[in-house]
């Protein structure tokens, strides 16, 4: 990739300042718990508020809790909350307090709040869950945690819970009946439904059965890295059709189905979904979770389940295929670059958090 010039570079730095640049999915939930629950206040208006506001981040999605829990005080000895309710209360509360302690977040309950949130110069939040595991088998719970501020749920994370399979599971299972309940009541309720982690089956499922347009937060093209998580291009047509919106995730598993990969390689995802469903179906899903240094995660990891990748996902099949050999006539295609794919986190999630790296990206994600 060339050096931009000084005119190139001052025009980027424009259209950067005058979007409202949204990171699609974030998991700031944990280091707000391990703060939190050491008697620290104010935890994410310290640790990721000044970062975003320096990457000029307007708006933040926060997965609150869902199919496993966020806490690197947690042992981590499976990888699925014994009580997802109980957490998922828990983290909402921290959260509260954290908007009650740190007045520039606006919280998100409308769409209206992202433009008031602008004008206020606060950075939106908007809470959701990664995994309807809270909701167990009752819609009332689902009620209520929209009450409590829930927009955005994905339905499943990588295992198998009451509305569906995720990606892991491998037994060819999408929703289930409940699953399909649930949509239905998620979409007159006003909360977005989102597919990353789902089953294919799963994805197909729930874009035939929603009324609404539905997101895959935080995935990329298996057109690049035939890696499970990542999405088709059926898929992604039949999202972006239905009027969805596909958020790029900055995982080097996914980008380049190895611990490693290249900005070159992140753009190449970004350049296919836009080549293949337009540039108003593409977003950004960062997945920044936490600024912890490298060897917390490998120590939050070790002995775990989580350790191995064929326990998330199945390793045979996982390949990356540059953008020249998926298309013909690319102006970058493949490149021989080796810069890291987190400097684009410095421009898209504001270096917010140590997204897709060290001992997280077997693990993770």
């Amino acid at each position: 990739m060339r050096a931009l010039s000084g005119a190139e570079e001052e025009r980027a730095r424009r259209l950067h300042a005058e979007a409202f640049v949204f990171a699609g999915h974030t998991d700031f939930i944990a280091g707000v718990s391990e703060g939190r629950s050491r008697g620290e206040k104010g935890v994410a208006g310290r640790r990721q508020l000044p970062l975003l506001r320096a990457g000029g981040v307007k708006a933040v999605c926060e997965h609150v809790a869902g199919d496993t829990p966020y806490f690197s005080t947690f042992a981590f000895r499976n990888i699925r909350p014994l009580q997802p309710t109980k957490f998922a209360l828990q983290a909402l509360d921290y959260w509260y307090s954290e908007l009650e302690e740190t007045p520039d977040w606006q919280l998100v309950l409308e769409a209206g709040d992202f433009r008031r949130a602008e004008r206020a110069g606060k950075v939106a939040v908007v809470f959701g869950f990664e995994g309807a595991m809270p909701v167990d088998d009752d819609l009332g719970l689902l009620r209520m945690f929209h009450r409590l501020g829930i927009r955005s749920i994905g339905l499943t994370w990588n295992g198998r819970n009451l509305l569906g399979d995720g990606v892991s599971v491998g037994a060819g299972g999408g929703l289930t009946t409940f699953g399909k309940a649930a949509i239905a009541e998620l979409n007159r309720l006003g909360i977005v439904i989102d597919v990353s982690h789902m089953s294919d089956e799963g994805t197909r499922d729930a874009i035939e059965t929603s009324a609404m347009p539905i997101i895959a937060s935080h995935s990329n093209a298996r057109a690049l890295c035939a890696h499970p998580r990542n999405l088709t291009d059926d898929l992604a047509r039949g999202l972006a059709e239905r009027g969805g919106v596909i958020g790029v995730h900055m995982l080097n598993m996914f980008i380049s189905g190895s611990n490693t990969a290249t900005l070159d390689q992140f753009l190449d995802h970004i350049d296919h979904f836009v080549r293949l469903v337009g540039p108003e179906h593409v977003g950004l899903g960062p997945d920044c979770m936490e600024q912890w240094p490298g060897d917390v995660y490998k120590t939050l990891w070790t002995g775990t389940e989580a350790q191995a990748l064929q326990f998330h996902y199945p390793r045979s099949s996982i390949r990356w295929r540059s953008a020249s050999t998926s298309r013909a006539g690319s102006s970058r295609g493949a490149t021989t670059t080796r810069r890291p794919v987190r400097s684009s986190a410095t421009i898209c999630c504001a270096s917010s958090s140590r997204c897709s790296e060290d001992g997280r990206d077997a693990a993770r994600g």
